[in-house]
């Protein structure tokens, strides 16, 4: 992934992003507030750096058409591992999904992390994502039923 890829990884990704909403969340893309769409995903400016410069992030393209993303950096120290390879997102157009597009991008992050000296890979999954699923269960990796927690902090109604 380069630099030069920006805009059309942000069209991929946001357009992914509103197919995800609207099969999941019940607020309408419309209603939500403009700050909080426009710093959604990877490829948002303000998130978009890190996932660059970290040799683990890639596209699949083909005659300068963007099909396919995947964002990933190294992250030190994280839960029992020295090197780990996060997976914040990836996603393959609706048009060209079911090519191996989505398992080429996976298998070449987690190369890249070997590479780098990873230990181990974590990829953010939604539980309602069959297909992703079944594509990390056939890359190797194992799932389990834990789930993720998240927890705003900069929420004013947040009582700590």
């Amino acid at each position: 992934m380069k630099l030069k890829d920006l805009r059309k990884v942000r069209e991929l990704e946001i357009s992914c992003i509103k197919e995800y909403f609207q099969e999941t969340i019940e607020n309408k893309w419309d209603d939500l507030p403009q700050e909080w769409k426009d710093n959604l995903g990877a490829s948002s400016p303000k998130h978009f750096r890190p996932y660059l410069d970290s040799g683990l992030s890639f596209v699949a393209e083909e005659d300068g058409e963007i099909y396919g993303f995947i964002f990933a950096q190294m992250l030190h120290h994280v839960a029992d591992c020295d090197n780990l390879v996060w997976i914040e997102n990836m996603a393959v157009d609706p048009l060209v999904r079911r090519n191996e597009i989505g398992y080429r991008l996976l298998r070449e992050t987690l190369r890249a992390g070997q590479a780098q000296g990873a230990d181990v890979a974590h990829s953010m999954i939604s539980p309602d994502n069959a297909p992703s699923i079944m594509l990390h269960k056939k890359i190797g990796f194992f799932m389990d039923r834990r789930m993720v927690a998240l927890m705003d902090l900069k929420d004013p109604k947040l009582k700590l």
